[in-house]
């Protein structure tokens, strides 16, 4: 790897030894998104705005700000993709409608930070993170860095009412659970806040394909509110990379263990 290259950076999740994201765990709602959210609202697409996050990062290292390219020049620099994830200008954030696109409140600090930051935030405090969604969520072209995107930034489970097929199939890949909601809760009848808390009960050693997942939303005021979900994994392969972290970890893994004396 060129250390100075700015078009080709080594992803984190082109390596062995991924920790898993199943079990249980209380998370944070990073992002709550309405219906009909494409991959084209969540993958960063256009030329790199030099006011942006990702052309800041690219002018800090030495790129002229007035020729910084397109996204879909840069899609093999991980740090660039990922600063430009959900920064769509029709992007809303059903949690705070207010906040610009691309950008999240970390609690319980109470910050507004660009979306990368905010989860950067919550992984060093060890804090799980998930993503919910309405109908129809990642439909469009099947754009892989949609589902590499939220990989990169720590989102454990998207929990949606429906899924486009390839990229429901490539979040199993990337190692994050796809979660199908009932149809009574959809996000916008959660009516989540932003100190709400999501506990997720996927474990990893009895989940199964279109098997249960308990979901329990823990309310600021106290309330709960809990309902059984359903794992949108079609297959036991997808199970296996979900177990393992990701479809690249998946293969590591096992040419490592291919590679080792019986």
């Amino acid at each position: 790897w060129d250390e100075a290259s700015n078009y080709v950076r080594p992803p984190p999740f082109a390596a062995g030894g991924q920790p898993g994201r199943l079990g249980f765990y209380r998370a944070r709602p990073l992002l709550v998104l309405g219906d009909d959210i494409t991959t084209d609202h969540i993958s960063p697409a256009g030329a790199i705005p030099p006011g942006s996050d990702a052309g800041a990062h690219l002018a800090g290292r030495g790129e002229d700000p007035r020729d910084l390219n397109v996204f879909a020049a840069r899609r093999g620099n991980w740090e660039v993709m990922r600063r430009g994830l959900y920064t769509n200008r029709t992007v809303r954030n059903l949690l705070d409608p207010t906040l610009a696109p691309g950008t999240a409140r970390h609690l319980p600090s109470g910050e507004t930070l660009p979306l990368w930051q905010a989860a950067e935030r919550y992984r060093a405090e060890d804090v799980p993170t998930v993503i919910l969604a309405g109908e129809r969520y990642g439909a469009g072209s099947s754009r892989d860095w949609a589902a590499k995107g939220v990989a990169l930034l720590g989102v454990r489970a998207v929990l949606a009412a429906s899924f486009e097929r390839i990229h429901r199939a490539n979040l199993a890949g990337m190692g994050v659970l796809p979660v199908r909601l009932p149809p009574d809760r959809h996000p916008a009848a959660l009516a989540l806040a932003p100190q709400d808390w999501i506990e997720i009960d996927a474990p990893r050693e009895s989940l199964r394909p279109h098997g249960p997942v308990s979901i329990r939303i823990c309310r600021a005021d106290g309330s709960i509110d809990l309902f059984e979900a359903g794992a949108a994994i079609e297959t036991a392969l997808e199970l296996d990379i979900l177990k393992a972290g990701g479809v690249m970890p998946l293969m590591i893994d096992r040419a490592v263990r291919s590679t080792l004396p019986a």
